[in-house]
């Protein structure tokens, strides 16, 4: 008698490693669009502070005194970036003095006008006051400014002085020997001396966001998004068929 054998049906084993690898391939593929999206949120939403202009304290720093006798002092300086927006300034009370008010002003000058005196034609940009207490609280204080968008490569200059004079009040702020900023100088009612206050100019850039609501109108920027869109899933739908090519072409025949 004819033994007959029974045919066993095909394991589903082999046809499930052969579908592991594009499984591998689509996590990979997600997981770079994950990655690549939040770098860009991040990049287009985040803002980015830069400074534009500084003078550290050192060892040779020193205090300029008088502004409760009235004296105005000032500095100028070349911005270097876009954007400005803030004057961080150092300011030391002397003894117990907590009281009265520094007024401050930022104005745009021109290269002539800084290097031949403090004063002549002159733009005021901004005028604020702070409390002596508030500005020296802290090692440094801010000097918030309305941002100025062009302000790469243009001269400013900041004072600082007391409304109300207060001969008593010992008030100084922090200045170091010699020119650390490029093209700025400190003056002390209008004279000018071989130092510069300690300061920095910052600039805290808009966001690309920002940017592009500015630049572009609610329609220019729903088609800019649309085309955005577009670009991403084109991009991704054409890595997709590469690595699914690639797999095809590696997979051996049978």
């Amino acid at each position: 008698m004819r033994a007959v054998r029974k045919r066993e049906t095909p394991s589903a084993a082999p046809a499930r490693h052969a579908l592991a690898p594009g499984r591998r391939t689509g996590a990979a593929l997600l997981a770079a669009a994950v990655i690549t999206l939040a770098t860009e949120t991040y990049l287009v939403v985040a803002d980015r502070t830069i400074s534009g202009a500084r003078v550290p304290r050192t060892e040779q720093s020193f205090l300029v005194d008088g502004l409760g006798k009235g004296h105005r002092v000032s500095q100028t300086f070349v911005m270097r970036g876009d954007g400005l927006d803030g004057i961080r300034l150092s300011a030391v009370a002397q003894g117990e003095t907590d009281e009265g008010e520094l007024a401050l002003a930022l104005y745009e000058v021109t290269r002539d006008q800084e290097s031949a005196a403090v004063g002549g034609a002159e733009r005021l940009l901004f005028r604020d006051r702070v409390s002596v207490d508030t500005a020296t609280r802290h090692p440094t204080f801010l000097f918030a400014v309305p941002p100025i968008d062009e302000s790469d490569r243009r001269s400013y200059r900041v004072d600082v002085w007391m409304p109300e004079p207060r001969p008593a009040a010992g008030i100084g702020l922090w200045a170091t020997e010699g020119r650390s900023s490029e093209d700025g100088s400190l003056f002390i009612n209008g004279l000018s001396g071989y130092a510069e206050l300690v300061f920095e100019a910052r600039a805290t850039r808009a966001t690309v966001w920002a940017r592009l609501r500015h630049r572009f109108d609610g329609a220019g920027l729903t088609l800019l998004l649309l085309l955005a869109a577009g670009a991403h899933a084109a991009l991704f739908v054409g890595l997709r068929a590469i690595a699914a090519g690639a797999h095809a072409f590696t997979e051996p025949r049978e």
